[in-house]
């Protein structure tokens, strides 16, 4: 829970443009990050392990404008269960926002395509509301 709750915080400096504060505090999620099973049986709502904190590393690291974000991101996406559909389709926007921010805006465009195809799928407005602000 800890770890999640580091992470948490890691999203919002990354929103607030806090760049010190979003990479102290996605360290200290990798530090509390347990070395078992994603789920603790005692908080079953609750899941966090590598791969999701590598999502939400890469995530925040979009939002940053930080070039790792796009290293990130892709073994995230290599990685992810292709069933994930909305997961898969959050990390098509961020790799998008990462790819804007390199200027590589041919393979941003892609993402954005196969974001919005699965954002379609899912029905996710909020998906669709970042996916309308990066088109803008």
């Amino acid at each position: 829970m800890l770890s999640r709750l580091w992470a948490a915080e890691a999203e919002i400096a990354a929103a607030a443009g806090e760049v010190g504060r979003c990479l102290r505090a996605l360290d200290q999620a990798a530090v509390l990050l347990p070395d078992g099973p994603a789920q603790d049986p005692e908080l079953p709502f609750v899941s966090l392990d590598a791969h999701h904190l590598t999502r939400w590393r890469g995530s925040a690291l979009a939002r940053l404008g930080d070039g790792e974000a796009i290293s990130q991101l892709d073994g995230a996406l290599s990685d992810i269960d292709p069933d994930y559909i909305r997961a898969r389709g959050g990390l098509h926007i961020d790799l998008a926002q990462a790819l804007m921010a390199a200027d590589a805006q041919d393979a941003a465009v892609e993402h954005l395509q196969i974001a919005s195809e699965l954002a379609n799928r899912t029905g996710s407005m909020r998906q669709r509301r970042r996916l309308n602000q990066l088109a803008a």
